[in-house]
């Protein structure tokens, strides 16, 4: 650790000179545009699916509402006011909430950005993955080769957008949700704020300095920390770009921001920080970045408290873009949807972060609201997710939607790989993990202490059934799109 910190040391002080001689120069412009076969989908050869057909479209109305979407990384359900919290964290979302559709019980598809994100555009969800089915080199690629191949065989929420006579704009800082995963589908305009490709400029400063692997994971943090890109990219930076793109726009538009504010590390800028000092701020990420990562077994009280105080002025900012962004925007009066991919866990069941890959309601409890869509409640009843898609699209078709259309008894979420599942009713919770089975009866026992399966052996094996089936049709759908691609490929079909 202390000769990752020489080695960071050594690439910001280089990075703060290079910064004084291009003061005045900065500034990027990677405006993407796809190509008009987005606008008219056809059947093709891919390489580990087969993109999509269209669907029937309805013509759009001059009068389409704008629709606005904001994803927001790693908040918690917990820490907002609608949603029961007390600290005055989210005044701005509580308005929105209570002015609109506010959903008590969202459920996240996954616990990490990689596992929810792709549902959450296509409204399916993702084949379980050990990654090992492509052929990239690393862990990484692969990784965004399967969410590639998850969007090539659904149609995402964007192109469904788009194909309806909508002007298209993404910005989004998560490598996860880049180009490089495919999630530039559908849109007319994409701003790509990570850094996976290596050509911003702290990283060409880095390649200069002697010893320094730039290849490493450690050192593309310390790039990417300086840059103000990836997990450093704070919505101030994003803000710039939003409203470039809104000039660019016509009406209606779609537009998506991803803002990362509230994932680790959690670095608020100095107009965001009420709890928490700059040193406090540093110092806690520093002591926490192992567990919060998945590399540690834990961490002192005194750092999870600090980490904490972090953690919510990152809310605060949170809070305070959704306040510039609906005062920026008013005039096109959008309608507005608001959610978290996933929460966060601060030493809830014994981990912290969220690559721990565990389903309990700190990871897949997150908030979730609709705004301006004719209609003002709040529903109680389990919601996932993945049901955006198909309500931003009603929204678009008639102007209006129906907010317990999206409810479910029964909302699942699963891990990347499948060890991680959860079934969450209204009451009743069940939980599958590594080969352990938890029942949990929330309206007694919200933080999931104790374990009640054993005394509902009947209900625990219902739920778990419902697991074995979600798992048979992912694998049957998965199946039937391999075979249809084998088809097409071999052009038999």
């Amino acid at each position: 650790m202390d000769a990752y910190w020489k080695q960071a040391s050594q690439i910001l002080l280089r990075i703060r000179y290079v910064e004084r001689q291009r003061a005045g120069n900065r500034g990027r412009n990677q405006l993407g545009w796809r190509s008009l076969t987005n606008r008219h989908p056809s059947l093709q050869s891919v390489s580990n699916g087969i993109d999509h057909a269209a669907a029937p479209i309805r013509p759009m109305s001059t009068d389409s509402p704008n629709i606005v979407m904001v994803s927001i990384d790693s908040l918690r359900g917990d820490h907002c006011g609608f949603l029961g919290d007390d600290r005055g964290l989210t005044p701005t979302m509580d308005d929105l909430a209570a002015e609109g559709v506010a959903y008590e019980t969202a459920v996240a598809p996954g616990p990490q950005t990689f596992s929810s994100m792709p549902p959450i555009f296509t409204g399916q969800p993702r084949p379980q993955t050990t990654l090992e089915d492509y052929p990239q080199e690393s862990h990484w690629e692969r990784r965004l080769a399967s969410i590639d191949s998850h969007l090539r065989r659904n149609e995402t929420l964007p192109e469904r957008l788009q194909a309806r006579g909508y002007d298209t704009a993404g910005v989004t800082p998560n490598p996860w949700t880049t180009a490089a995963s495919g999630f530039d589908r559908g849109f007319d305009h994409f701003e790509d704020f990570s850094t996976c490709n290596k050509t911003n400029w702290p990283a060409a400063v880095a390649e200069r300095l002697p010893g320094v692997d730039t290849d490493s994971r450690a050192v593309q943090l310390v790039i990417n920390m300086a840059a103000g890109s990836e997990f450093f990219a704070p919505w101030e930076r994003l803000h710039t770009e939003i409203k470039r793109l809104r000039r660019q726009l016509s009406e209606p538009y779609f537009l998506w921001v991803f803002v990362l504010d509230t994932h680790f590390p959690f670095i608020p800028k100095r107009r965001h920080r009420e709890e928490q000092s700059l040193f406090g701020t540093y110092y806690s990420a520093y002591r926490s970045s192992e567990p919060m990562r998945g590399n540690g077994e834990g961490m002192s009280e005194r750092v999870r408290q600090s980490l904490q105080r972090s953690y919510r002025d990152t809310v605060r900012a949170t809070d305070t873009f959704l306040r510039e962004l609906r005062l920026e925007l008013a005039a096109d009066d959008p309608v507005m949807l608001v959610h978290s991919d996933h929460g966060e866990s601060f030493g809830d069941h014994g981990n912290y972060g969220h690559h721990h890959r565990q389903v309990y309601e700190e990871n897949i409890h997150v908030p979730y609201l609709v705004h301006n869509a004719g209609s003002s409640e709040t529903v109680s009843a389990p919601t996932s997710l993945m049901t955006i898609p198909e309500t931003a699209v009603t929204i678009a078709e008639e102007g209006s939607f129906d907010p317990a259309a999206g409810t479910d008894r029964q909302a699942l979420a699963a891990s990347e790989c499948g060890t991680h599942r959860a079934v969450r009713r209204d009451r009743y919770k069940y939980v599958a993990s590594d080969g352990d089975r938890e029942l949990f009866d929330l309206q007694t026992d919200p933080g999931e202490a104790d374990n009640i399966a054993p005394s509902f052996p009947e209900l625990s094996r219902r739920l778990d059934r419902q697991l074995q089936r979600r798992d048979h049709h992912i694998a049957e759908s998965t199946n039937i799109h391999r075979t249809v691609n084998r088809l097409v490929a071999n052009r038999t079909l």
